[in-house]
């Protein structure tokens, strides 16, 4: 079998080099040599086709979030939303506008989601936590064991509250919240009071 070696040079990224092609006169294919499937043909409209699908799948994943959530270009360009997020639109189109422009970290502000492809794109949900906090409460009670008291005081902690503000809003001292804290820690099994937090808003029982 002959070979044949031949010298070219080229310019890269890195600058000139010289590089050097072998090749070899084959009389029959080498079985060394794989050929590559061909690739799929596409539609001329599969790229319209795409796009379509991506949108109605980003519509469907908003809609499976229980909480309003919107699609935004930074800093607060509302491209999308669900139907929560359209409903709090259209009766606090201010104070929707405030939280996402507002650099309030989680839970109390909203929570950012970037878009990897997308950078100045991000996907926000923004928590009704008084709301979603009342839903979850009764069935939390329950599963805990806890009295009407501690009930509240968690409603309360749950949404990031001081024991001066929980004090202020149950009509009682802060030494009296700080005992229900501790009660509840210890109900729950928790070791700190960011940990009940957690396991309020994520305990499934």
């Amino acid at each position: 079998m002959a070979r044949r070696t031949t010298r070219r040079s080229g310019t890269f990224a890195g600058g000139e080099a010289e590089f050097v092609i072998r090749g070899a006169e084959l009389s029959e294919p080498s079985p060394e040599v794989e050929t590559l499937p061909e690739l799929p043909h596409l539609a001329d409209d599969a790229a319209a086709d795409l796009a379509r699908v991506a949108a109605a799948a980003l519509g469907a994943a908003l809609e499976a979030i229980p909480s309003p959530a919107f699609v935004i270009r930074v800093p607060s360009t509302i491209l999308q939303a669900n139907a929560r997020g359209r409903a709090l639109l259209s009766t606090e189109r201010d104070r929707v506008l405030g939280v996402l422009r507002s650099s309030t970290p989680a839970p109390r502000g909203p929570v950012r989601f970037p878009i990897e492809s997308a950078p100045d794109h991000l996907v926000v949900i923004v928590h009704d936590l008084e709301g979603d906090a009342r839903s979850r409460l009764a069935a939390v009670t329950r599963r805990w064991g806890l009295t009407p008291r501690q009930s509240a005081v968690l409603a309360l902690v749950a949404q990031g509250e001081s024991n001066r503000t929980v004090a202020g809003r149950l009509g009682c001292s802060e030494k009296t919240v700080e005992l229900h804290v501790s009660a509840l820690l210890a109900k729950t099994r928790c070791a700190s009071r960011s940990q009940l937090v957690a396991s309020f808003w994520t305990d499934v029982g």
